[in-house]
């Protein structure tokens, strides 16, 4: 984009009407500190928060005035509070890249609506999102980007989502990017705050409320506007501050209103008190070709282009005109080249409420009328369809508006918008009358679009509403949906089979229909997800061989996928690994990427347990790539859950924990499907670890009831906390015959590894004799609980460490075999683990004290490196230097473990975000990483931070430490 010309400000921030502008000093003085860090490379966020009026918009466009005369490329984008765009605010910022671009009908152009193609390709959000951040890097690259995004409280998902991708993947860029919303009820919007939480842990990133203005600043903006002596000003001032409240716009319109009348301002006393009454005071000095000009522009939206006010207006163009300049002359209006706006949406909204409603309705039917009357066919201008006819849906157009919903949806459908295309297509459903099956048919598109955006519970609630009225084959595939939203956050199966035991009564069980047949393959997940694992596989196996039959691969992906999910068992594995693994194929050649989650889960936890690092972390990437193409948070949540086990076994306890927190944030976000369950179990093996867990000591009585808990949690957290009277009480609860109820959950590994390690806290042999018949299925493989809930590495550890205590003769050769499958998985965290095993063992048989100690003397340098607490109360206090050397020599200028890595790959001459894909954390993080060993180094760039690590032996081919 070299040699393009930056886009010259908006007509209303640069025109001699716009608002005088007082005050806000400390916020302008937070924002220069913003811009600073700016000019010299780091990307800045700021969110201006605030009432509504409170000055917002205002503040923003000074700024950006300021910021444009200093050659910055500012780029502004809106959002609007009806049927905007599903990608708003970012739809005005991509047309002004798009000017610049050399490919404008790349996949940028989806962002500003600009004929989508009519499926998304595999990599179509990824491509959305990964253009737009690429497009402005190379913007940035050139001189100082300001991105300023005004209202985004009225962003959807789709551009909330963006705008965090962006924010995240442009650290080290010129970039400032100022976002204007509201803080106040009714449109504080919850997904905006899980945004701004999401984003505000990032460096660069921070809030900026806007409180009323102060007493001298209104007394400053009434001496200005209003003309008043220094003293009178003062004087009237407070009395206005205590009747607004400081809000800008309120002062504003209180002082027209006053004006208007032909009175001074500090007649407050005969004020109108809101918006409303002062825009109806206005309104009825108005004539009524004025007044309805002014109703009609307020229809046509937030802003409102003349030649569709000319166009729909009863009156005559010189009228229009006239009644126009009117409104502009009251202050009710602002105008700016072709279009008009209303000074702020309180305005524009006080206009709409105050039309008698069959009214409102007819003016948005005529605006509809001109507009499929004219124009080249967009989705933009189907949404504005689809939002005039259904306002006007009760004057008899429910048929127009119901199709141009349903094609709005369609399309936000296509750019991966789900939550849009869920809503529009439930405002559609709602308006079908008495069209039973349209309707239905609608609530199905809705159910499936809701369980794309990751509300599973919604999802269920529309697929069971429509199974509920609904018969034949829309009743199956209502309850193939409810199977489908019930699977992925792991609620019991009962309801689901329910509901496809009785669809699958009311059609022909015919082999050779697919809708049959993926009916058959629900039921036999829905059945797993009950404990019925051995129906499930009967129900899995028969299916299968009837979508191989009919040789569909859409089928077939559809019902390899279904039969994967019925535990994770050693003997299960090969078979399993060879369904997820031609899934994936299927998927990658059908381009059906909803497949390649569950194929990737699969295969990233059969690999983790069969000791196959790479196939984990090929898994992974595959995970990555399906989340980001495919939008599907469910599966973002899987791929976080991957990489915290990949963390956690690395010994990035404090990536493992951020991790967590993010994980937590996420499965919050999913409804009443929340995960806080798995969240406890990650958050606790991270926490005894780094030896946190004696911090929740003085919460847990001892007294606590297994019925009440989950039980093999509550004997991990007494077995941790050393109360062991608590621990044997749980410990035989368990083992009197309550242990089937877990051996066919996804949770069973992580059950016998805090049995075991009870077990053997407590020398309880009786327990430890019953246990190994159940652990010694495992032998040879790894432990993995879940959608990796909890890694415990080799369970060969666990049997050695049990052998050992029952004085059993294999327990050496198991440990030395944990020991090498935690090497081969670079799983530092469970090496550190088995070589404290190990020397317990030799210990006990007697074996030559200095093999013991070496292993003890390694195990301390592994758990002092990455703050193993656990590992290291388990070694005891460290004994006198012992003979053997160290294998190690100390980190050059204080650096971390994890810093010496990344210094490793900078001078590998490796980028931020290619170090964030080989280390599994953040880019922010790698950036914050970065900057630490600079200071350090004292290296002034990262060439010569690359020139430190060669000259102290950090890179390949040096011999340091050898």
């Amino acid at each position: 984009m070299s040699g393009r010309t930056a886009p010259s400000l908006p007509a209303r921030w640069t025109g001699s009407a716009r608002p005088l502008f007082v005050g806000r000093r400390a916020e302008l003085a937070a924002l220069e500190q913003l811009w600073t860090a700016v000019t010299a490379g780091a990307r800045q966020v700021a969110f201006l928060g605030g009432e509504p009026g409170a000055g917002k918009s205002r503040l923003l466009a000074e700024f950006c005035g300021v910021l444009h005369a200093r050659g910055a490329t500012v780029l502004l984008g809106t959002c609007a509070a009806e049927f905007g765009p599903p990608y708003q605010p970012f739809v005005e910022p991509v047309e002004a890249l798009l000017a610049g671009a050399a490919d404008p009908a790349g996949p940028l152009s989806r962002l500003a609506g600009r004929g989508a193609a009519d499926t998304p390709g595999p990599d179509t959000r990824r491509e959305l999102y990964d253009a737009a951040v690429d497009a402005v890097r190379e913007l940035a690259a050139s001189g100082p980007v300001v991105l300023a995004l005004e209202d985004v409280h009225w962003a959807g998902p789709a551009g909330l989502q963006l705008l965090a991708h962006l924010v995240e993947r442009t650290a080290e860029c010129p970039v400032l990017v100022l976002a204007t919303h509201r803080t106040t009820a009714p449109e504080r919007s919850p997904a905006l705050t899980g945004t701004i939480a999401q984003l505000y842990r990032l460096d660069g990133v921070r809030r900026v409320d806007l409180a009323g203005l102060a007493t001298e600043e209104i007394a400053e903006y009434l001496a200005a506007e209003a003309r008043l002596s220094p003293h009178r000003a003062r004087v009237t001032a407070a009395l206005l501050r205590d009747r607004t409240g400081g809000n800008p716009f309120l002062l504003r319109e209180l002082v027209r209103e006053a004006a208007g009348r032909g009175n001074a301002p500090d007649t407050v006393s005969t004020t109108p008190l809101s918006v409303r009454d002062m825009v109806a005071a206005r309104l009825t000095r108005l004539t009524d070709p004025e007044r309805q000009t002014l109703e009609l522009t307020a229809v046509v939206g937030e802003e409102a282009d003349l030649t569709t006010v000319l166009a729909v207006s009863a009156w005559g163009p010189d009228t229009t005109l006239a009644a126009l300049d009117t409104a502009v002359e009251f202050g009710l209006l602002e105008s700016g080249g072709p279009a008009f706006r209303f000074p702020h949406s309180l305005a524009r909204q006080a206009v709409l409420d105050l039309m008698p409603a069959t009214r409102r309705a007819r003016e948005h039917l005529r605006v509809a009328a001109v507009l499929e009357a004219s124009g080249v066919p967009s989705d933009r201008r189907t949404q504005r369809l689809a939002h005039h006819y259904a306002q006007g849906a009760v004057l008899g157009h429910a048929d127009q508006a119901v199709h141009h919903l349903t094609e709005a949806a369609r399309a936000a459908s296509r750019d991966l918008a789900h939550e849009d295309a869920a809503r529009w297509f439930e405002q559609a459903a709602a308006l079908c009358g008495d069209d039973a099956p349209r309707r239905a048919e609608l609530l199905l598109a809705a159910a499936g679009a809701t369980l794309l955006a990751g509300d599973a519970t919604r999802a269920r609630t529309l697929f069971d509403t429509v199974a509920g009225g609904s018969h034949g084959r829309i009743r199956l595939e209502a309850a193939i949906g409810f199977e489908a939203a019930s699977w992925r956050p792991g609620l019991p199966g009962g309801r689901a089979v329910e509901l496809l035991t009785g669809a699958l009564r009311e059609v022909p069980a015919d082999p050779a229909d697919p809708l049959y047949v993926r009916g058959l393959a629900g039921l036999g997940r829905a059945l797993a997800f009950t404990g019925a694992t051995e129906q499930a596989g009967v129900l899995g196996r028969r299916s299968l061989e009837m979508a191989r039959a009919l040789g569909d691969d859409g089928l077939l992906a559809a019902t390899l996928q279904a039969s994967l999910w019925n535990g994770l068992r050693p003997t299960d594995a090969s078979a399993k690994l060879a369904r997820a693994t031609e899934l994936s194929q299927l998927a990658r050649r059908t381009g059906d990427l909803g497949h390649l989650g569950p194929a990737a889960f699969w295969r990233a936890a059969i690999s983790y347990q069969r000791g196959e690092p790479q196939g984990v972390a090929d898994a992974y990437e595959d995970e990555l790539y399906m989340a980001s193409a495919t939008g599907e948070p469910y599966f973002e949540y899987v791929a976080g859950c991957i990489r915290y086990g990949r963390q956690f076994a690395a010994g990035d306890l404090a990536g493992a924990g951020a991790t967590c927190a993010a994980l937590l944030e996420l499965g919050e976000s999913f409804g009443t499907d929340d995960t806080e369950g798995s969240s406890a179990v990650q958050t606790f093996m991270v926490r005894r670890e780094t030896g946190a867990v004696a911090a929740v000591r003085s919460l847990v009585s001892g007294q606590e009831s297994p019925e009440a808990h989950w039980a093999p949690g509550l004997l991990a957290l007494y077995t941790e906390l050393g109360l062991d009277v608590p621990a044997g009480r749980v410990l035989r609860w368990l083992l009197e015959g309550r242990l089937d109820r877990y051996a066919d959950s996804a949770q069973w590994p992580c059950v016998l590894a805090f049995l075991v390690e009870g077990a053997l806290h407590l020398h309880d042999d009786a327990a430890l004799q019953a246990l190994r018949p159940r652990l010694a299925e495992y032998a040879g493989v790894n432990l993995v609980a879940g959608q990796f809930v909890a890694v415990f590495g080799s369970a060969d550890r666990y049997l050695g460490a049990l052998d050992s205590r029952l004085g059993r003769p294999a327990a050496e050769e198991q440990l030395a075999a944990a020991l090498e499958m935690d090497t081969r998985m670079d799983a530092s965290v469970h090496r550190a683990q088995s070589l404290v095993a190990l020397a317990a063992h030799l210990r006990r048989v007697g074996a030559a004290p200095r093999r013991a100690g070496e292993l003890v003397e390694e195990a301390r340098d592994l758990a002092q490196g990455l703050g193993l607490r656990r590992v290291l109360a388990a070694l005891g206090p460290a004994a006198a230097p012992m003979a053997v050397p160290s294998r190690r020599t100390p980190r050059p200028a204080g650096l971390t473990a994890r810093e010496e890595e990344v210094l490793r790959l900078v001078g590998a001459g490796l980028l931020n975000r290619e170090i964030s894909a080989r280390l599994v954390i953040s880019e922010n993080t790698v950036a914050n990483h970065v900057r630490a060993i600079l200071a350090k180094t004292g290296a002034g760039n990262r060439t010569q931070a690359a020139m430190y690590a060669a000259a102290h032996g950090l890179l390949e081919g040096s011999d340091r430490g050898q």
